[in-house]
């Protein structure tokens, strides 16, 4: 029998000298879903590249790759465009990436006929985006990429990559923005509308849970493979155990949600004085008329110094917008916000006041898509300090640089190197070590530790919780409740309509 999947003495090294896969075979079987996981950096994306065809072009490779018996390494530009889509469908990581920001969702869905030159059915569009939990499914799909929440749009992409119900479905993260229900029945439905699947993903729980085998990479070698139940309960190869050491909680079942103290008000400054921030029945509103979405509703917390505060919910709850609320990016259509007991939006400034430069700094999800990818890390990790305190010269950021790195395991990275150099989880460590050098009073985080594999992700919450011991505030938004409960204080949980806070110490 043909396999979905056939790849055997897989080698790729890129132009610049990095061989990020050797000699690899991996096979997945017709109706078979396969769990890839690893360290960032191992190689899983070269290898989601390879099958898809997308190698750039100077990429020395090796070895045979074939879906659902067709070759891939020699096809032609025409054949691979056929391929895609109706024999292996594509979801990615990143779905604003993946997105047309002046297209509407729903033509984005539609794409998946038109490029092969079909046209959906009468609501069908509409069917495909209800089926995932997409609420007002016909009227959200005139709507714009950016008017959807990170994991709404996740699972557009995922109604689009199952539209032809291919032989083989390639998922590389794609749960990284869902909400751990959401998570579960965006895969459910995901294996069901694809025939095989090979399931890309640093969530160890739903690889357990969804997985038949598991295949374990480092360093671009194949370190072990065997069925999931064993592979993640008993893992006999060294990478595959601390992976499984670091993953929160227990793999045999779904982490346990957050428990609900009933309404809550403000939180409690903790500390002498001002908290460091204070949100007072903020509420933001986007869109008018019959299109106004209320993302974040009269909602209340204060954060004190040295004190983390997790934000979490549904996809499209407000938690994002309430984070770049407690951050002064926006501006509230209603209530306050207030930075160390001052108001941070008088009269009508189209810019918060904040007690000094640099007193609140960002963390974001994708932490390559957060560094200019033009500017050497040096220039990143110390531009905070020049809009704080003025110019310095080059010798000395480099020098900052160097020393800013050193707490965060990265003492050995060279500062000149940009950041597609980078593995996600180093990118991610520059990403916070650019937010902690400006010495922030309050730092906001917007799923940091969702694009990482289970030991970096534990790295980043050794380091986040480090950063509140030493006085900084920080709030940070995040699906992964197990991860979560391992380094916050308090949590605030944001419901799906009313948007009324629950907190939990």
């Amino acid at each position: 029998m043909t396999a979905a999947l056939d790849i055997r003495g897989l080698s790729v090294r890129y132009a610049g000298g990095t061989t990020a896969l050797r000699e690899v075979d991996l096979r997945v079987e017709q109706g078979e879903c396969v769990g890839l996981v690893g360290e960032s950096g191992c190689g899983k994306t070269t290898l989601v590249r390879a099958v898809l065809g997308l190698l750039p072009p100077r990429a020395g490779v090796a070895g045979a790759v074939s879906v659902a018996g067709r070759e891939v390494r020699c096809a032609a530009r025409d054949e691979l465009r056929a391929l895609r889509g109706r024999v292996a469908g594509y979801v990615g990581q990143d779905p604003y990436a993946a997105c047309d920001p002046l297209r509407t969702v729903g033509h984005h869905v539609a794409e998946a006929w038109l490029a092969h030159g079909m046209r959906p059915g009468r609501g069908e569009v509409a069917d495909r985006l209800g089926a995932l939990g997409i609420p007002d499914p016909a009227a959200r799909s005139r709507d714009y990429p950016h008017q959807f929440s990170g994991g709404m749009l996740q699972r557009a992409t995922v109604a689009a990559a199952t539209v032809h119900s291919p032989p083989l479905t390639i998922a590389d993260e794609p749960t990284s923005a869902l909400d751990a229900d959401l998570a579960r029945d965006a895969l459910r439905t995901l294996r069901g509308a694809s025939r095989s699947l090979l399931l890309v993903s640093h969530d160890l729980r739903l690889v357990a849970e969804f997985a038949d085998r598991v295949v374990v990479l480092h360093e671009g070698e194949v370190v072990e493979e065997g069925p999931a139940e064993r592979v993640l309960a008993t893992p006999r190869s060294a990478p595959a155990r601390r992976l499984v050491a670091a993953a929160p909680g227990s793999l045999d079942r779904p982490a346990a949600p957050a428990q609900q103290a009933g309404p809550a008000g403000p939180a409690e400054a903790g500390v002498d004085g001002a908290a460091v921030v204070a949100v007072r029945e903020v509420r933001r509103h986007y869109g008018r008329g019959r299109g106004r979405v209320r993302a974040v509703d009269g909602v209340s917390a204060e954060i004190a110094a040295g004190e983390i505060l997790g934000v979490v919910g549904p996809s499209g709850s407000g938690k994002s917008t309430l984070l770049r609320l407690i951050g002064g990016m926006e501006r509230p259509d209603g209530g306050s916000v207030r930075f160390d007991g001052t108001e941070a939006w008088p009269g009508r400034r189209s810019r918060p006041v904040l007690p000094r430069p640099g007193y609140v700094m960002p963390v974001f999800q994708d932490p390559r898509g957060s560094l200019d990818r033009r500017w050497a890390l040096w220039r990143s990790i110390t531009e905070p300090l020049v809009l704080a305190h003025g110019p310095l010269p080059v010798a000395e950021r480099k020098r900052r640089a160097r020393e800013a790195l050193e707490p965060v395991g990265l003492g050995e990275l060279d500062v000149t190197a940009l950041p597609g150099q980078l593995s996600v989880g180093q990118a991610q460590r520059v990403a916070l070590v650019r937010a902690l050098i400006a010495e922030p009073a309050l730092i906001v985080a917007d799923e940091p530790t969702a694009s990482l594999d289970s030991t970096t992700a534990a790295d980043i919450a050794v380091l986040l919780r480090a950063a509140a011991d030493n006085g900084t505030a920080l709030a940070v938004v995040s699906h992964d409740l197990a991860r979560l409960a391992t380094y916050v204080d308090r949590t605030l949980e944001l419901g799906a309509r009313s948007r009324t806070p629950e907190l939990t110490r």
